[in-house]
């Protein structure tokens, strides 16, 4: 099977973060790695609280049991906008904070890198 990652920027419910959300989970279903770096405004999808959080602690979820998804957030979110570091209880369970370094090792171990929205 192949290993996908996703590198997410766009936070909120957009059409476009929904869709990708969507595949994750159709990817996982069939046996596929997941691999999801989120940032800049799409690392708030992970704080608890947030629209996309119950989507996104169930996809860490299933990932957990399966083994088949890494979600990595560049540093701690802030829902008022901007990074905040070392808030772990923030995050949704199963959630990494990271930094490029991560997102330099999704890229390379994947087969596929998706990024929704990057042109605009």
């Amino acid at each position: 099977m192949s290993r996908v990652t996703f590198v997410l920027h766009r936070g909120g419910t957009s059409e476009t973060t929904g869709t990708a959300l969507a595949l994750a989970d159709r990817l996982m279903a069939r046996g596929h790695r997941v691999a999801v770096f989120a940032h800049d405004e799409a690392a708030e999808l992970t704080v608890r609280g947030a629209p996309a959080a119950p989507v996104v602690a169930a996809l860490v979820r299933r990932g957990m049991h399966a083994g088949t998804l890494d979600w990595v957030v560049e540093g701690e979110p802030d829902l008022e906008g901007g990074p905040r570091h070392h808030r772990p209880w923030s995050q949704v369970a199963g959630v990494v904070p990271g930094d490029h370094a991560d997102l330099w090792a999704l890229v390379r171990a994947a087969d596929v890198v998706l990024t929704p929205n990057a042109g605009g």
